[in-house]
């Protein structure tokens, strides 16, 4: 059997369905097991895949302007309701159909939310397919979907709020299969011969289909299940990719004054202090193009002005080309006090967070979970998505704080933040959770879910 994992977004929205193909894999040695994405994740994960008989295939093509960035800054023009240019549509087709190269041949296809092609190349190819989603959905359909749902197909709308169980429901469609109905979806199954409506060709005399399984790579330990979701959701638990265990003796930390010393170093050199360093880093942020020139100096003089107030320094790890990077070798040499080091290779949160007193991050629901896993308290400053949530969710948790978008934080209430999440009660309730999330093993459930759903067409 032929298993495609179709994914699109940042390392982090790629890393956890990986983790999925490379479970599977281990359940089931004999299948095929293929990571379909940008063609610019396959040196990030090369190791990973050869290592677990992973087969790759790009959707794109390397170097093109496509890829991460202008996918998920599509997805704010999705969630806002607005069209895309000519331009774009053709970009997203043309993604769309390397995607349906890539699972050609698939006995089964499992696809992140970036991807949901993915649902009707399985109708193309009649397999059975199962949606993986590593983050909660907590964005609506736009607000005039459901007006022009009922206006444009208003039978099939009736039979899906008054579906049986087990089958396709407007729940489902309300909660993340909205996103099927775009017009670039259409032009897409018009070009290969689809239904440009999902579910409009049933007639009376046809039965609702089954619905499709929706998996979350969250713990029911971090979120409960609301009783509005669709009953096919599945919390299964973080799906954590197991990374191999490199060394990491060579990898410099950077200071303006100091100069280099190895990661190792650097973390000794707190011993005896009391102290640990503050971890800094907002993931993909900076890729989407969420930090102009003055944005990245306004925030390093805020996070910077809040260290030194509280006596702490900052590991800050950011990528080589950075324009974060450069502000801070700017400024940095104008500072009196420069309480930031610099960290410009990749190394996994995973090694990271257990070393350092918080975690101060973009609110990704991974960066969440392994800062949860790691038992180390937060500093959430959303930009986007569902970030927001996550933000209100730690603090709600008692596991750290939310400070609003980086735009609007300032030296006074990041400083605060700092002091309140390594107070005691908030130290014992990461600590709690990261003993309660260490017994997990949502790769595993999930697995074991697929294998139940494949099965199950």
């Amino acid at each position: 059997m032929r298993v495609v994992f179709l994914c699109k977004g940042s390392r982090g929205d790629i890393a956890p369905v990986l983790s999925l193909a490379v479970g599977f894999k281990q359940n089931n040695p004999t299948d095929n097991c293929t990571l379909a994405t940008h063609a610019c994740h396959r040196l990030k994960f090369d190791s990973i895949l050869k290592k677990n008989d992973v087969d790759f295939m790009a959707v794109d093509d390397l170097g093109k302007d496509s890829g991460p960035r202008s996918l998920e800054k599509l997805e704010l023009q999705v969630c806002s309701g607005r069209g895309f240019s000519k331009s774009q549509q053709q970009d997203r087709l043309s993604e769309m159909h390397g995607s349906l190269r890539a699972c050609r041949g698939a006995d089964a296809i499992v696809f992140n939310l970036f991807a949901c092609e993915g649902w009707f190349i399985a109708k193309y190819f009649d397999v059975p397919c199962v949606a993986a989603s590593p983050f909660a959905v907590t964005r609506t359909p736009p607000v005039t979907f459901e007006s022009k749902f009922v206006d444009a197909y208003p039978d099939l709308y009736h039979r899906l709020r008054n579906s049986k169980q087990g089958e396709v429901s407007y729940g489902d469609i309300d909660h993340w299969m909205w996103r099927l109905y775009l017009d670039d979806f259409g032009e897409f199954c018009d070009s290969i011969g689809l239904p440009v409506c999902p579910y409009a060709e049933l007639t009376p005399d046809d039965r609702l289909h089954p619905s499709t399984t929706l998996l979350y790579g969250i713990s029911p330990q971090v979120i409960e299940k609301p009783p509005y979701w669709p009953e096919n959701v599945v919390l299964c638990g973080y799906w954590f990719l197991e990374l191999p265990d490199e060394p990491i003796n060579d990898i410099k930390v950077y200071h303006p004054a100091s100069g280099y010393s190895t990661l190792p170093d650097f973390f000794s050199s707190f011993k005896g202090s009391g102290e640990r360093p503050v971890y800094i880093g907002f993931g993909s942020m900076e890729e989407l193009g969420f930090f102009s020139s003055v944005d990245c100096v306004e925030l390093l003089g805020v996070l910077n002005e809040g260290l030194v107030q509280c006596g702490k320094k900052a590991l800050l790890q950011l990528s080589p080309n950075s324009n974060l990077l450069k502000t801070w070798e700017m400024l940095c040499k104008n500072f009196q006090n420069c309480n930031i080091h610099c960290l410009m290779e990749y190394v996994p949160h995973s090694k990271l967070f257990p070393l350092c007193q918080s975690v101060v991050h973009h609110g990704g629901s991974g960066t969440v979970g392994m800062a949860l896993r790691c038992g180390v308290p937060q500093i959430v400053c959303p930009f986007m998505f569902d970030q927001s949530y996550w933000g209100d969710k730690v603090m709600w948790m008692g596991v750290g704080e939310s400070v609003g978008h980086p735009r609007s934080l300032s030296a006074e209430s990041f400083g605060s933040a700092l002091v309140k999440v390594v107070s005691p009660e908030v130290r014992n309730m990461a600590a709690s959770y990261g003993k309660m999330l260490l017994g997990e093993d949502g790769v595993k459930f999930a697995v074991h879910q697929l294998i139940k759903e494949i099965k199950r067409r």
